[in-house]
């Protein structure tokens, strides 16, 4: 199984796993990290280091965050050079379902793979849609 990290700004990644878990049941190798204001850039990245090497030990590790650029993100690409794993960010629900329910198919690599092809589909305009369905 494919470990997971989610490093958000405050709850985010805290409530989404939450309502990911309401449709697909409770989630295990799930470690949740929220950066919030006036907490320490450092301490942050101190605290997923560690969650990275324990979770290694365990198997492959995908770290999910929330926005390109944000601290959160900033903290896990400055962990990329003294940790293999790998890193997507721009995380949504659909995308995190998507990833719990298929971490158990194939390497992380794949896994990122067949994500990134479905995100583009992922949102939708709706007006368009049923404009089209006419």
């Amino acid at each position: 199984m494919i470990e997971i990290i989610m490093v958000s700004h405050g709850y985010y990644a805290k409530t989404m796993l939450e309502s990911a878990q309401l449709i697909v049941g409770e989630q295990d190798h799930i470690c949740i990290f929220g950066l919030h204001l006036g907490d320490s850039v450092d301490q942050l990245r101190e605290e997923v280091s560690k969650a990275i090497e324990e979770a290694q030990k365990n198997g492959e590790v995908l770290v999910l965050t929330d926005m390109f650029s944000g601290s959160p993100f900033n903290v896990v690409v400055s962990l990329m050079q003294r940790h293999p794993f790998h890193h997507l960010t721009g995380i949504n629900l659909p995308i995190l379902l998507e990833i719990l329910t298929n971490r158990d198919s194939g390497s992380v690599e794949e896994l990122c793979g067949d994500v990134l092809k479905k995100a583009k589909d992922m949102v939708i305009d709706v007006n368009k849609y049923f404009e089209e369905m006419s």
